[in-house]
């Protein structure tokens, strides 16, 4: 199977968002398409299905090719029908023919179920031996409850609507498949189904996606939408951001070079194109320079291609014990109780961030601990040095529909806020001059929390409460917020589904199950072996559990003795060691100072010989001479020796 895209161009008003431009897919391709928000990329995969015609050039795929796409709306008319059936519906080859075979059955008609063995041979090369089946460990992938599968669409919300469309196109099984940000709506687990399903897939494959990780793990080849062309590049999204991390040191080293080389060609002219001798060469020398003018213009970095960067306001220092919860629990919905009580803590600093299945009662959570939902239970002290800064995905009533972008996230910001510093955080989250002056009521969903998310960053909070912040943050963007959480000095607890986030942002991730926490001391990727071990949750009395990941080392069958017995060995282990370890670190601390050292006097000798005085001096610059080529030798030795000495620390932590 394979899908030509054929010198397709298209356009929005004056600007084109690709043009003339080809490419070619063929089965086992999983492309990941990158860029930032409005750089064309859902218009590409619109393109491809046939949903948006291109202004120029043609898509081709064999006669009889399946497409899967995942439809914008859901008509009205459907809402009734039961989420099984509309899913089974995009199957209607295989729903007709089990009405003729119970038709032939029931009249035992035998040329008709002949003719429909063959039927059914072809219908199960398709759709797979049981449809049905498939369909319900599709829904069951996403989400679903078995207990739902047989409820009406318009009982379910919006998100789980989304989850149903794209069920519905798994089930129907295609040669080529589209998906445009197939994650959002998802859970961690449904995503990680996701990801296990697509891995299995056999065709052509094209997505959008703004999950690091998702996108890291699928994708065989990445196209870019953000340059002056589309860029395409066998590998992940990662391998072409160190590509294209190279390829801007490269630009970066060619452009100096050609300024270089202008400069002197435009010396040359000013010198001597009045002298008659030289007027030739100075007019030759004038239309190289021309020359390499233009080659710098093509090598002036793309406009369009967003510099985000972000500095925190100085906010008040916190006190060391910003919250403390006593017997906190809660209930949503049914009235059913969520979790056990609980007790916790929460120190300054600290970076935290809440995880669990849907449904569980994380955003409950941090709705009962900001005051935002009356816990059935407990109570929650927040210290009297503590500014809170809450980020919640239906906090959209703080705004007045009124004002305008500009004057709403001045009336909310901290009122010391610089003018420097509004305009960098309002890049940061996409919202630059265009949006100024427009009414916060004409904004889109996704604008409007992007303007939220905006003003709590220069609200100068030190303790900061955030439910899902990466969601309607384009790949650029969610990176710059990751960084400033990095760069962040106060408190952090957050909810999010967005595993590159928790990744790198969370020191700690606290697992809520119904019989309390269990606690993650290694971070995102302690609680990703812990799933993945898939321990039982320690029951009890609803008290914190900590799960440094010690306990993952725990052999099956070992008994309370030989356990001990192994870790003591494991200790007397890492003990020896360290004892090999600290010598080596220590003398490689040395000679990163005697280095230091030596690159120190090595440039106050050449500061020196740069003296003319010392220059003219042919005893004194011969002797500086002399001592320059010591010191490079000796910095050598000494980088030599530390790379022997990196070489032998690295073995000996691997042997830990």
């Amino acid at each position: 199977m394979n899908c030509s895209i054929q010198g397709i161009t298209k356009s929005y008003g004056a600007r084109d968002l690709f043009k003339d431009f080809s490419l070619e897919l063929v089965s086992g391709v999983r492309l990941a398409v990158v860029g930032a928000n409005g750089a064309g990329k859902s218009t590409f995969l619109k393109v491809i299905a046939g949903v948006s015609a291109p202004d120029a050039g043609r898509i081709t795929m064999p006669k009889g090719a399946r497409l899967g796409y995942v439809a914008q709306e859901m008509d009205e008319d459907v809402l009734a029908t039961p989420l099984i059936a509309w899913v089974l519906e995009v199957l209607p080859s295989w729903n007709d023919f089990w009405k003729e075979w119970e038709a032939a059955t029931a009249v035992h008609d035998e040329k008709a179920l002949a003719r429909l063995a063959t039927r059914q041979a072809e219908l199960e090369a398709v759709y797979g031996h049981n449809p049905e089946q498939r369909a319900h460990v599709v829904l069951e992938g996403l989400g679903f409850p078995a207990a739902r599968h047989h409820d009406p669409l318009q009982s379910f919300s919006g998100g789980w609507r989304e989850r149903a469309k794209l069920a519905r196109v798994l089930v129907a099984g295609a040669d080529i498949l589209l998906l445009d940000e197939p994650t959002n709506h998802l859970d961690l687990e449904a995503v990680e189904w996701l990801e296990q399903f697509l891995l299995a897939y056999e065709g052509v494959l094209v997505f959008v996606a703004h999950d690091r990780i998702f996108m890291d793990r699928l994708a065989t080849h990445t196209l870019y939408f953000g340059g002056p062309k589309p860029m395409f590049r066998k590998g992940t999204f990662s391998q072409f951001l160190v590509w294209q991390d190279e390829q801007e040191e490269q630009r970066q080293r060619e452009t100096k070079r050609l300024n270089e080389e202008l400069e002197r060609k435009l010396a040359f002219v000013a010198r001597f194109k009045y002298k008659a001798t030289k007027a030739r060469q100075a007019g030759s020398r004038q239309k190289q320079a021309r020359k390499l003018e233009k080659e710098l213009e093509g090598l002036k970095p793309d406009a369009r291609k967003k510099t985000l960067s972000f500095k925190w306001p100085e906010p008040q220092r916190g006190d060391r014990t910003p919250m403390a919860v006593v017997g906190l629990a809660a209930a949503y919905g049914s009235g059913q109780q969520l979790w056990k009580p609980i007790d916790f803590q929460i120190f300054r600093g600290q970076k935290i961030a809440l995880a669990g299945p849907n449904g569980c009662g994380k955003s409950t959570l941090l709705k009962c601990v900001t005051g935002r939902h009356q816990p059935l239970a407990g109570r929650v002290e927040v210290s009297s040095n503590t500014k809170m800064g809450i980020f919640a995905q239906h906090q959209l009533e703080i705004l007045d529909p009124e004002k305008t972008t500009l004057s709403e996230i001045r009336r909310l910001c901290d009122p010391r806020t610089t003018e420097e510093e509004l305009m960098s955080v309002l890049g940061l989250f996409l919202l630059g001059q265009e949006y100024f002056d427009r009414p916060v009521s004409s904004l889109s969903g996704g604008e409007k929390s992007r303007l939220i998310l905006a003003t709590l960053f220069l609200s100068r909070s030190n303790f900061l409460v955030l439910d899902e912040p990466t969601n309607h943050l384009d790949l650029e963007s969610r990176e710059a917020l990751i960084e400033a959480l990095e760069d962040f000095e106060g408190t952090v607890l957050f909810v999010a589904h967005d595993r590159w986030l928790m990744q790198r942002v969370a020191e700690q991730v606290w697992e809520l199950t119904p019989q309390g926490f269990v606690i993650h001391e290694e971070g995102f990727e302690a609680y990703e072996r812990s799933r993945q071990a898939n321990p039982a949750v320690v029951p009890g009395k609803g008290t914190v559990v900590v799960d440094d990941s010690k306990s993952l080392g725990d052999k099956p069958g070992e008994s309370r003795a030989e356990r001990q017995d192994r870790k003591r060995q494991e200790a007397e282990r890492r003990k020896a060691m360290a004892k090999l370890l600290g010598p080596k670190k220590q003398a490689y601390a040395d000679k990163e100072q005697e280095l230091e050292n030596i690159l120190s006097r090595q440039a106050e000798v050449e500061q020196q010989l740069a003296d003319p005085a010392v220059f003219a001096d042919a005893a004194k610059s011969a002797t500086l001479l002399g001592e320059y080529n010591v010191t490079q030798e000796r910095a050598e030795r000494c980088i030599a020796a530390m790379e022997q000495l990196e070489t032998e620390i690295q073995a000996l932590e691997e042997g830990c």
